[in-house]
């Protein structure tokens, strides 16, 4: 029977190394998971055979590499990327590959070059005897805390796969929820873009000509056909400054909302805000509930979690009461009183993880509100589109039909005075 020479992580996240003895590579992977070790890399011992057939022995671990791996930063990942990297390194550690050959056949794909570059990396350092969190966590723009922490887990427990099949659940879930608050905003936006193009050519171009066609009939013009002149000169003389006004507070803005004051005033107003406020709180509510539950289904200690879940909150004020939720927990504190205190999170979802810490099955119950979050999500998305739209249509039809109106007025007071 042929030899193999292996590296693999225990559920303490140690290294071994050593060899032994079965049928095929499958065989090999199959024995190192019975035994709680994940494999980084099996290679079969070119030349040597054991000497007798019998159950596969692996060696004495010969050394351990505790070292934390130092950080480099790399290049950010977008999350459809990242997403498609873990169904590909699952689906290659399901059918039996190594972890080093499940890397660096996913580094040689074509595609993002990007993503490529990243993995070469992270194969370079597996080779070298990293297991796959250390390689992850030296490129944390790539792979976010969140991530990095349920490969961690996953490996400490020898489920490195379910680990994988959670974070594509997460980022499945994450992605749909993004894709579905844009698209409910992009076509409100298009449409009161191109409507307010439509009403500033007719101020620069159409109204213009009208004008010196009225003032040639030397007659008194309807008060709309004033209003709407006064508006067309006011835009050709002055319309380059209120463009750089604009421009110059947009950037001022921006500035000021990066500041750490301007981005927690900034989140509270998105809390508050009519019509998109239900919305907004939605998503912060699935997204803060479903990373806290994969973490803790994935044997991450809830401190640590805590942590993660304040990075990826996405929001100044969700991220205050968290630090609190924290200092709370590490005083021995459950998770829903400190939520209940703080005013932010509703009244339901305290109550149902009140209840999961009364039952013990906190992680289950913060899947079940997140799911039950994502789904008052869609139906705030379809109420926000249902509102917004007619409601721009409206405006936007007015305005059309001011200048129209205002431009037809004194075509009928003419023809009026003719008769």
């Amino acid at each position: 029977m042929p030899r193999f020479v292996y590296t693999a992580r225990d559920r303490q996240g140690e290294r071994h190394t050593g060899d032994l003895t079965a049928r095929d590579r499958r065989a090999a992977l199959q024995h190192l998971h019975t035994q709680g070790l994940s494999p980084i890399s099996v290679e079969e011992q070119s030349g040597a055979e054991a000497p007798a057939a019998g159950p596969a022995k692996s060696a004495t671990p010969r050394r351990k590499d505790t070292t934390p791996p130092p950080r480099r930063g790399g290049v950010k990942l977008p999350m459809r990327i990242l997403l498609q990297f873990s169904v590909d390194l699952r689906d290659l550690l399901s059918a039996g590959m190594t972890l080093g050959g499940s890397v660096q056949k996913l580094s040689k794909q074509s595609g993002d070059p990007r993503r490529s570059e990243v993995l070469k990396q992270v194969h370079e350092d597996i080779v070298q005897g990293k297991s796959l969190s250390e390689a992850l966590e030296k490129h944390p723009r790539s792979f976010p805390d969140f991530y990095v922490s349920l490969v961690r887990a996953g490996e400490a427990s020898g489920r490195l796969r379910d680990a994988l099949e959670n974070a594509v659940r997460h980022y499945e879930r994450a992605a749909a929820a993004r894709e579905q608050v844009v698209a409910a905003l992009v076509y409100p936006c298009i449409v009161a873009v191109f409507g307010l193009l439509v009403i500033i050519g007719c101020m620069i171009f159409v109204i213009p000509k009208f004008t010196d066609i009225f003032m040639d009939l030397e007659q008194a013009l309807p008060l709309p056909t004033r209003m709407l002149i006064f508006l067309s000169d006011f835009v050709l003389r002055y319309g380059w400054v209120v463009l750089l006004l604009t421009v110059f507070f947009i950037v001022a803005f921006q500035r000021w909302r990066k500041t750490p004051a301007g981005r927690f005033s900034w989140h509270k107003f998105l809390l508050r805000v009519p019509v998109f406020h239900r919305m907004i709180r939605s998503a912060a509510y699935a997204n803060f509930a479903r990373t806290l539950s994969n973490l803790l289904v994935n044997g991450v200690p809830v401190l640590k979690a805590l942590d993660i879940v304040k990075k990826t909150a996405n929001n100044a004020v969700l991220e205050r009461e968290i630090g609190t939720l924290k200092e709370r927990v590490t005083d021995g504190s459950s998770l829903s009183r400190p939520l209940a205190e703080s005013g932010v999170f509703p009244e339901l979802f305290t109550d149902m993880l009140s209840v999961g810490e009364e039952a013990g099955r906190v992680p289950e119950s913060l899947a079940q509100i997140a799911r039950r979050y994502d789904d008052e999500l869609n139906r705030n998305i379809k109420l926000v589109t249902t509102v917004i739209e007619p409601v721009l249509m409206i405006f936007i039809a007015g305005g059309v039909a001011f200048v129209a109106i205002s431009m037809l007025l004194p075509v009928f007071q003419l023809t009026q005075g003719l008769r």
